[in-house]
């Protein structure tokens, strides 16, 4: 090879080395930025609720040039789920091409938090040459939970003993037996009777115990059992427990009674004016308000008396005012009234009544023979009888004076 020959080969060979260093520093100048966001723990890995947590978070430059003006930041949180760190973080500057920077948020679920996965949103933001990079990531967090077990733990009735028409109040004690909080307590009886079939007592806590409350008109005697149904919510969702309770009514038809009754005159005549007087009387161990008599008579007159209250073992009047217009034996029906916390209530019986045809003068005349031919007899048989007497006593003073004589002699 000639010396003209080598020059050439040098000369293209520096100019090669020359364009390669040229490229080199290009690349370099330009270079490529990439930043990434990575999940790296969340402690502890189980979540219960109203629990401290946190979450770490890893930014790392997956470029070849050094990243800058970062912004990562939670963009989507469940309510239940509270941060204590800002929710946007911005990192100026990564130092290298392979720097990392360490994000760590504290949190806690709220004490009504729903058991089950909740779902984090995350977004990054870099800028690019001149355009930015927009990343988003999600990360799913699992909140375990327990079961509420609200149950029946007693049973109580006011009065103890009940009677047919009796009003009742019922007492169900409901215990939380279970490991979670009861939310939303009900409490329902499908009874069959007239009242309160529904009772509402809120939140129940763990081992709590609250009191359900219902009023009931016992209007038929027997053994009945009441389905309960217990409506509740807890780290599940909606619930519901079913249970049973044994009612016993005893066979009495109410506590209150016609005592007596009373008419004046006792025999009536036909167009005389009637003073009928019924007493009625509370034999049970309640006060009894609004008390009506009503008496469904064929006369013209009053047919209603109010009474108002009776206590226990207390009577009242009701004083009804007729004309008796008609003659003739008469059955009358008597209905009488009351009003409870369940409306009015009612009790039906009945009483006789004798009116005489008519108070003539020929009635009285017999009326007032019978008398004196009584009156009469009484006197003559007395007389008789003091005549008798006076006799005897004759006799018994004659006898006297004999023996006297006898004696002298």
């Amino acid at each position: 090879m000639n010396q003209h020959t080598r020059l050439i080969y040098f000369l293209l060979l520096v100019f090669a080395v020359i364009l390669t260093g040229i490229s080199t520093a290009g690349a370099q100048s330009s270079g490529e930025i990439c930043v990434n966001a990575e999940i790296q723990e969340i402690s502890p890995s189980s979540i219960g609720i109203d629990e401290e947590f946190t979450m770490g978070i890893n930014i790392e430059s997956c470029g070849s040039k050094a990243p800058e003006e970062i912004t990562f930041e939670i963009i989507s949180i469940p309510s239940d789920i509270i941060v204590t760190e800002d929710l946007v973080t911005k990192i100026p500057k990564l130092t290298y091409s392979t720097s990392e920077r360490q994000l760590t948020y504290h949190m806690r679920t709220t004490t009504d938090a729903n058991p089950g996965p909740h779902v984090i949103k995350m977004r990054l933001t870099y800028p690019n040459m001149e355009l930015e990079t927009t990343k988003y990531y999600e990360v799913e967090i699992r909140v375990i939970g327990e079961d509420a077990e609200p149950r029946i733990s007693s049973v109580t009735t006011s009065p103890e003993y009940i009677y047919e028409g009796d009003t009742v109040d019922l007492r169900l004690g409901i215990e939380n037996f279970g490991e979670a909080i009861a939310k939303s307590v009900s409490v329902s009886l499908d009874h069959e009777f007239k009242g309160i079939k529904n009772s509402t007592i809120g939140t129940l806590g763990m081992n709590g115990t609250q009191t359900a409350l219902f009023k009931f008109k016992a209007n038929q005697s027997g053994e009945f059992e009441i389905p309960v149904i217990i409506y509740y919510e807890d780290d599940f969702g909606k619930q519901k427990a079913e249970y049973d309770i044994t009612i016993t009514v005893l066979d009495q038809k109410g506590s209150l009674n016609l005592a007596s009754v009373k008419v004046d005159p006792v025999l009536p005549y036909m167009d005389e004016t009637v003073e009928l007087t019924m007493r009625i009387e509370n034999s049970g161990d309640r006060t009894i308000n609004s008390i009506r008599v009503y008496a469904d008579h064929p006369f013209k007159g009053l047919k209603e008396s109010f009474i108002g209250t009776l206590d226990p073992n207390e009577d009242g009047p009701a004083v009804i005012t007729f004309i008796a217009d008609q003659a003739g034996e008469y059955e009358i029906p008597v209905t009488i009234t009351y009003s409870d916390d369940f409306g009015e209530e009612q009790i039906e019986t009945s009483i006789n009544l004798i009116v005489l045809e008519s108070n003539s003068g020929a009635g009285t005349a017999a009326i007032v023979l019978i008398v004196l031919v009584v009156i009469g007899g009484l006197v003559y048989n007395n007389y008789r009888t003091k005549k008798s007497k006076d006799e005897i006593i004759k006799q018994l003073m004659e006898g006297s004076d004999n023996s006297a004589d006898n004696k002298e002699e």
